[in-house]
């Protein structure tokens, strides 16, 4: 039991870092590396608050808009709420506020090749 538990938390561990180190590469504009831990069938929803508008996009939409400097570039603050596991999957409950937006997200990781790669974005945004 004791063997599970410290790999349980190992697991959780690496999910947490590998989030954290994903979202600091988004605000800072690095596309290379934001791309390696987009797995190939990422998608995601955005709901802008204050409007019935939901936008969609996939991998190659999302690092686009990153080079375009249309998302990312700008430093937000992280507070992971939860990390829970479904087998090869793993979701990062958080909510990321910078000077101008609020998030609150709901990311589901999977677990490919001995690493994390994200999969699904569900945010709910909000401007301040």
């Amino acid at each position: 039991m004791i063997t599970n538990q410290i790999k349980a938390e190992m697991h959780e561990d690496s999910l947490k870092e590998e989030f954290l180190m994903l979202m600091k590469n988004i605000d800072e504009g690095n596309t290379s590396a934001v791309e390696k831990k987009f797995h190939t069938e990422y998608a995601d929803s955005v709901y802008i608050k204050g409007s019935d508008l939901i936008f969609s996009s996939n991998k190659i939409k999302y690092i686009e808009s990153l080079k375009d400097g249309k998302i990312g570039g700008v430093e937000r603050a992280v507070n992971i709420h939860s990390i829970d596991f479904l087998d090869k999957f793993g979701f990062v409950k958080a909510d990321l506020e910078s000077k101008v937006m609020k998030f609150q997200s709901m990311y589901t990781f999977y677990f490919e090749e001995g690493e994390w790669k994200m999969i699904k974005a569900v945010v709910a945004a909000e401007k301040k």
